[in-house]
């Protein structure tokens, strides 16, 4: 092996060690959060405990624990945009993109407390992230389509993903969060859009009718939330079961 192939395989072996590390680090946050989720989060003593790594191993990579929450929900998020594109039909109206969209946020932060922890508490739904930049084209192409009636893009966005963020924060605090408050607070989010009562509950309705019928087969992470025996306990692996 000449110098320069062997140089290259010492920075490969270095990036897969670190990838393997950080990835070490994250699952144990992610665990320790489980524990947390009405508290807030875990110490740096507990990530290390969990992780059975040094203090200065932790901080090689993270200067914090928040930061340590920041790149998971920042994964978390990826993956749900990942199964929002893996779900949504092509040919979608915009504002039926729109309401699938914010309710399956909502259905998965009933399925999973924790992950719902982590998306209310990451700087990931300010208005100029990933996410809400989706949503915002979702509303624009709502009202080319003449689907929605507001008259100040801001402030429908503002609207929307204030509704959004509490009802996540307000979930993921909730031992029994309830259908009726997530179909209500996605048909307050329409109204505010500007439709009427009655078309934000057929759309409501032709969403979850949507995501109960693609999710099963296209989203790995998906089960119905309202079935028996409720909404899934987060395992030691962070996921539910």
């Amino acid at each position: 092996m000449s110098g320069s192939d062997n140089g290259n395989h010492r920075v490969r072996v270095a990036k897969v060690r670190r990838e393997r590390m950080v990835a070490r680090l994250l699952q144990a946050v992610m665990e320790c959060y489980a524990g947390h989720v009405l508290s807030g989060p875990p110490t740096v003593e507990e990530v290390i405990a969990r992780a059975d790594v040094s203090r200065a191993t932790f901080y090689k990579y993270f200067n914090s624990v928040d930061e340590a929450i920041e790149a998971r929900a920042s994964e978390l998020v990826d993956e749900m945009i990942d199964s929002l594109k893996g779900l949504v039909a092509a040919q979608m109206r915009p504002i039926l993109l729109f309401t699938v969209s914010v309710h399956l946020f909502l259905l998965r932060s009933v399925l999973d407390p924790t992950w719902a922890a982590f998306i209310a508490r990451s700087d990931l739904l300010r208005a100029d992230g990933v996410l809400i930049k989706g949503l915002t084209i979702h509303l624009a192409d709502s009202l080319a389509d003449q689907a929605v009636t507001f008259v100040d893009a801001e402030a429908a966005r503002i609207v929307a993903i204030g509704a959004m963020r509490e009802t996540i924060r307000s979930i993921a605090t909730s031992s029994s969060p309830r259908r009726g408050l997530v179909d209500e607070v996605t048909t307050m989010i329409l109204i505010g859009l500007g439709l009427t009562r009655e078309a934000a509950q057929s759309l409501v309705v032709d969403a979850t009718i949507f995501i109960r019928g693609a999710a099963p087969d296209r989203l790995s992470w998906w089960r119905d939330p309202w079935s028996s025996p409720g909404p899934a306990a987060v395992g030691s692996s962070g996921r539910f079961g």
